[in-house]
């Protein structure tokens, strides 16, 4: 064989041995490829803050609603609202005919000044009665007081004038004796010693019976007991003539309180009705920004006062009334935040209310309403609109977080698959709060242990896998 034959087959032979080699390579490879752990998905558990929330949905009402009556009796003019209409504050909702108003404003006036003469008539009579009265007790009283002076006087006089009678009475009964005592002994030749000793103690009385008697004035004291007794007979005869004056009517008391409770109700009365006037001419105005939601009267109409007359509802303080079902009322809470949306418009709210009663929903399950309070309401949301809540049940901040697709339930609770070195682990854990992404874990897992988040049947524990951390 020639050399370049030689080379030729050295040639041909190295390249098969080359293409052998490489033949037998990638069966070696192909081989250890078959013996590779099957790859999971993982998650690593994380550490963060979750919110946990509530979705329901309910309808859009007002927290402020009022109904107007009629403040006064009167023929509406004008009737300046329909339902649906949105109003100001202050804008005019209802009028009144203020002409057959204030023609029966004038009637009023009018009878009330007649009632006026006549209480004035009626009070001018009882007060002239009792001022009679008054007179006569005055005069009694003065006539009695005279009366007790006369009295006084006379009785002083009377004992001076009877004092100084039984000193001239025993003066002249005396003289008398001693005068016959004189008689008898000027018929005796020789006097008589005891005759004669009487004589002279009877003088001696006498002398003293008239240095008392020069003390009085007789005809002094006799012109005082006769005056004091003229004068005391004259006031007792006044005094009996205006105790007969001075009997009062026992109503008088009652008829004067009763005109000055005529005279108070009348002007009441005529006060009542001006202000009545006054109030029909500024009619009836919206106290806040609203909707009219009811009205109940018509142009041309008579309203008693009392009668309804619309009922205005409150934009600027407006919520969601939503039905919480059991379930979910355990998590609820009055102040908890809430997000609202409204024809596609977003709102932030809180629970301001949890009635404290349930009732049938529409498909018959039990409820319970709350009201969410909207912050800052505007235009675009309307009255009686369906409305989506988000209700911020919880929230905890540093928790344990994995994804939601991580926990398993199984009949002996909650797990998750833990990756450790390469092979699967089952962890019962306890999960707390969850978000629409997450769940919190409680106990069973530590952070930054590798979760597997897709859970299939072929997984298992002890599985070899290769853990592959999603995006």
């Amino acid at each position: 064989m020639s050399l370049i034959k030689k080379r030729k087959w050295l040639i041909i032979l190295g390249v098969l041995a080359i293409v052998l080699v490489l033949f037998v390579g990638c069966a070696v490879m192909a081989l250890k490829n078959l013996t590779v752990a099957p790859s999971v998905n993982v998650a690593t558990v994380s550490s963060g803050e979750i919110a946990s929330w509530i979705d329901v949905s309910g309808l859009v009402a007002t927290e402020e609603s009022k109904v107007y009556f009629s403040p006064v009796t009167g023929q509406i003019a004008s009737v300046e609202a329909a339902v649906g209409d949105e109003v100001k504050k202050g804008d005019m909702l209802v009028t009144y005919d203020m002409e057959k108003l204030e023609d029966q404003d004038e009637v009023a006036a009018l009878q009330a000044r007649a009632e006026q003469y006549g209480i004035t008539a009626n009070v001018q009579s009882i007060q002239k009665a009792q001022g009679d009265y008054t007179e006569a007790v005055a005069n009694y009283d003065e006539a009695m007081q005279y009366v007790n002076h006369w009295s006084a006087c006379l009785e002083s006089s009377l004992n001076e004038y009877n004092e100084a009678m039984a000193i001239k009475n025993e003066y002249d009964m005396l003289k008398a004796t001693v005068d016959q005592y004189r008689i008898t002994q000027a018929d005796y030749e020789t006097p008589n010693p005891e005759l004669a000793k009487l004589i002279e103690q009877g003088e001696v009385r006498l002398n003293e019976l008239s240095a008392q008697m020069a003390k009085y004035d007789y005809v002094a004291l006799e012109g005082a007991v006769t005056t004091c007794s003229n004068e005391l007979n004259t006031y007792k005869a006044l005094a009996q003539q205006y105790e007969a004056q001075k009997v009062e009517n026992p109503s008088l008391g009652s008829q004067n309180a009763q005109q000055s409770v005529l005279r108070e109700l009348n002007n009441l009365t005529r006060e009542q009705a001006e202000e009545t006037l006054e109030t029909a001419r500024k009619g009836i105005a919206a106290d806040f920004n609203g909707i009219v939601t009811q009205v109940s009267v018509v142009e041309g109409q008579t309203a008693p006062e009392g009668t309804q007359l619309l009922v205005l509802e409150n934009t600027d303080s407006v919520m969601v009334s939503v039905g919480v079902n059991k379930y979910d009322l355990a998590q609820i809470a009055e102040g908890q935040h809430a997000a609202i949306t409204i024809n596609g418009n977003e709102y932030e709210g809180y629970v301001k209310k949890i009635n404290r009663m349930g009732q049938l929903d529409a498909s018959g399950n039990m409820t319970v309403t709350a009201e969410i309070h909207i912050e800052h309401p505007d235009h675009n949301i309307y009255l009686g609109i369906e409305a989506k809540v988000r209700i911020e049940s919880a929230t905890e901040e540093n928790a344990l977080l994995v994804p939601i697709q991580c926990v398993n339930y199984d009949t002996k609770g909650a797990f998750c698959y833990v990756v450790e070195d390469g092979v699967i682990v089952r962890r019962d854990v306890t999960a707390g709060i969850s978000s629409d992404t997450h769940v919190q874990v409680i106990s069973g897992l530590r952070a930054g242990e590798q979760v597997v988040t897709d859970v299939t049947t072929n997984l298992y524990e002890g599985m070899g896998v290769t853990p592959v951390p999603e995006g």
